[in-house]
């Protein structure tokens, strides 16, 4: 599990919403995903890959993603396991660390 919490210099235009977007953006087109809004966020995400990334010599890779923001700073939360990762999962880490923010 990998949680991300990056804080941009918002000068000129809405970096971490942009961050947020790209980061989407990418999750989604994914084949195997699906998604949830994240409660209490405008346009926060959350993605569970239901098939696994696979290499040869390595154990099949199952993921789940969150993505949001929160004025200049951008939340991104990656989980990878051996077996799928539940919705609950994801959700419940996305929520936690969304009341941190």
């Amino acid at each position: 599990m990998e949680i991300r919490l990056v804080q941009y210099r918002q000068e000129e235009s809405l970096s971490a919403e942009q961050d947020n977007e790209n980061n989407q953006y990418w999750s989604g087109r994914r084949s195997g995903t699906r998604s949830w809004a994240l409660p209490g966020t405008r346009d926060g995400r959350a993605y569970v890959h239901s098939r696994p990334e696979t290499r040869a010599g390595y154990q099949p890779q199952y993921g789940a993603e969150a993505f949001a923001w929160r004025g200049d700073v951008c939340l991104e939360i990656l989980v990878t396991d051996t077996q799928p990762v539940p919705k609950a999962t994801i959700m419940r880490l996305a929520e936690r660390q969304l009341e941190r923010l």
